[in-house]
């Protein structure tokens, strides 16, 4: 024990040689017995040794700060690095001889296992990975699951292009009040989407087509095409502009209640749309401002008979202005509040029923926005809408209004989509004002291995007419099952069937039933 202690107070004793001290004040501390002792020739108090990673400071005032910026691997606090190369120790072996060795320079980096303290390992521990996928059984590697996003794409200059090219052959199925038709059709869809890699800024592009073409039997073909930009632009002092366009087009379905009676082909749907948007952090505060401006046209509808219906007093130009100021309690919950006022404007001030059905609508919504990473993420939102028409004949139509969009994963590989969505509906019958629309979708897909994915879905929707209408609510519903099965990274076979029901009492009901089998090729 008393041989212990003469060495480590030896070694203590050493360590002055970097100060200058020589060997004689070496021999005078080993006879002090006092911790804290002072050096002959400076007077200066010695450093007590820290049990913390490059603790070799050259100043007591260093100490303190310097063992708290050492914690967990940080870099070092305040010290006197002016020394090129490592400084040198004299150690003593068993028998009194001192020899000199380099010490590596104190950088606050891990330079050997042991140097690294428990505390060191345990919070590196409690930053890695949580949840690690669970090995096989038998031990063999589990083939990485497909990611849609990975496949490279085509460069253009600092913009990614990934297209996909998706081609089914479908049997449909379609109950009309009392008649029944069915065909086979070929559905072919090109999509894709372009993403900028910019320093600043950001530009994002989607869109895409569908054509059918009936291989048997009769039905009606439904081509559609979308196409959405939205660039990003990140201003001075924490300000986010977004601009955006898009367009859209569909034809009207002959259960919607605007739908022309005896229509063979209904009405084409041109959709073109544009908005400006601003956001703003004021500490805690997230307030944001945006404006949309909606342009909608109607082609001709074709009757049996093969002459064709103008409905192009139904075209409109929609402007939106909304406001939302978040508070954020955490990165992870923002609750908000948003208000809103619009303009809907007809091309012709009185349709062909002899009503103005110019309105303004004014909405108010609180919700929250959620954002635990890959568990849980999306936004919901309740409020109350009321739109007000220029026809004073006409009744205002108002109600509540449910909006949101979740994504939550329970485990991973399971993931389950919510969506609800609330929107007016002008009506083109005489009498009638409008309802409020309510749609709910959902859609569950699993990882049953790490090629094969297996898809739910679920639909419903909700036409509330206004009081004045003689017409009664419309309820739809649709249920979805499918199977993804990754053949390799640039190719996918798909197998899905549908259902489909519109009912409304009083009125023709519409039940349709889908079976598709087809490929799709990306890259």
């Amino acid at each position: 024990m008393r041989d212990c202690k003469t060495r480590f107070q030896t070694s203590l004793a050493a360590r002055t040689i970097r100060h200058g001290l020589g060997v004689s004040t070496a021999c005078l501390f080993v006879g002090m017995v006092t911790a804290h002792a002072q050096t002959a020739s400076s007077g200066s108090t010695l450093i007590e040794r820290s049990p913390l990673r490059g603790t070799t400071a050259s100043t007591p005032q260093s100490t303190g700060p310097y063992r708290a910026s050492t914690l967990y691997g940080a870099l070092p606090g305040n010290r006197d690095t002016t020394d090129d190369g490592p400084e040198d120790e004299a150690v003593f072996d068993s028998t009194g001889t001192a020899s000199s060795v380099q010490l590596p320079q104190a950088t606050g980096s891990i330079s050997t296992v042991a140097e690294v303290d428990q505390a060191d390992l345990d919070y590196a521990a409690s930053l890695a990975r949580q949840n690690p996928r669970i090995e096989s059984v038998d031990g063999l590697p589990v083939a990485p699951v497909a990611d849609p996003d990975g496949v490279p794409g085509f460069m253009i200059g600092s913009l990614t292009l990934r297209p996909t090219l998706s081609q089914r052959i479908v049997h449909e199925s379609v109950r009309f009040s009392d008649s029944k038709t069915s065909r086979v059709y070929s559905e072919t869809t090109l999509s894709g989407t372009v993403f900028s890699d910019w320093a600043r800024h950001e530009l994002s592009l989607t869109g895409s087509g569908t054509w059918q073409e009936n291989l048997s039997g009769t039905g009606t073909e439904s081509p559609n095409a979308n196409l959405d930009a939205l660039l990003r632009l990140d201003l001075i002092n924490d300000i986010t502009a977004t601009v955006g366009a898009g367009y859209s087009y569909y034809e009207e379905s002959q259960t919607d209640p605007n739908a022309i009676a005896g229509a063979t082909t209904q009405s084409g749907i041109h959709e073109a749309r544009a908005s400006f948007g601003l956001q703003k952090e004021f500490g805690l505060l997230r307030g944001t401002s945006t404006v949309e401006l909606t342009r909608t046209m109607y082609g001709n509808a074709t009757l049996a008979d093969g002459s064709s219906v103008n409905v192009d007093d139904r075209d409109t130009l929609d402007v939106e202005f909304t406001k939302r100021i978040g508070y954020a309690i955490s990165p992870a919950l923002i609750p908000f509040i948003e208000a809103s006022v619009g303009r809907e404007k007809y091309d012709q001030k009185i349709d062909s029923t002899g009503a103005e059905r110019s309105s303004n609508t004014y909405a108010i919504r609180a919700g929250a926005e959620i954002d635990l990473g890959e568990k849980l993420s999306g936004e919901f939102a309740a409020g109350y809408l009321r739109r007000s028409l220029d026809d004073a004949q006409l009744d205002d139509i108002s109600g509540l209004t449910l909006d949101g969009d979740l994504v939550w994963s329970p485990q991973r590989g399971t993931e389950l989509n919510l969506g609800l969505a609330t929107t007016v509906e002008a009506a083109t019958t005489a009498g009638e004002a409008g309802a409020v629309v309510y749609e709910f979708d959902s859609g569950l897909s699993h990882e049953l291995n790490s090629a094969l994915v297996a898809r739910l879905g679920a639909t419903y929707e909700y036409r509330d007419y206004d009081s004045g209408s003689n017409r009664s609510n419309q309820t739809g519903y649709g249920a979805s099952a499918g199977l993804t099965w990754n053949i390799n990274r640039y190719l996918d076979m798909d197998a899905d069937a549908s259902y489909e029901k519109i009912d409304e009492p009083g009125r023709t009901d519409e039940e349709t039933v889908r079976v598709g089998l087809g490929l799709r090729l990306r890259r």
